[in-house]
């Protein structure tokens, strides 16, 4: 069996996604920090500030509006409330 074969095209997924301005992107709200609802994607933080309260667990549409590489942080804006 040739190995080079079997490894073709597989890739690892970082636990620090990074993302640039207008990514829009589906996940999970998962808590709050000073009024801010948290979409957390593996260790990545983006901050939802516009986000009603009560959303925690809600699948939600977002689009990344601020992103820092350095830290996995970010700001995004919400877009629907999908669940």
């Amino acid at each position: 069996m040739n190995l080079r074969k079997l490894v073709a095209g597989l890739t690892f997924r970082t636990n620090t996604p990074a993302y640039e301005s207008g990514d829009e992107l589906t996940a999970f709200v998962t808590g709050y920090a000073d009024g801010a609802a948290l979409v957390r994607i593996g260790d990545t933080v983006l901050t939802l500030s516009d986000a009603p309260s009560g959303l925690v667990d809600t699948l939600v549409r977002i689009r990344v509006t601020e992103f820092d590489t350095a830290d996995s942080t970010g700001r995004a804006e919400l877009l629907d409330v999908l669940d």
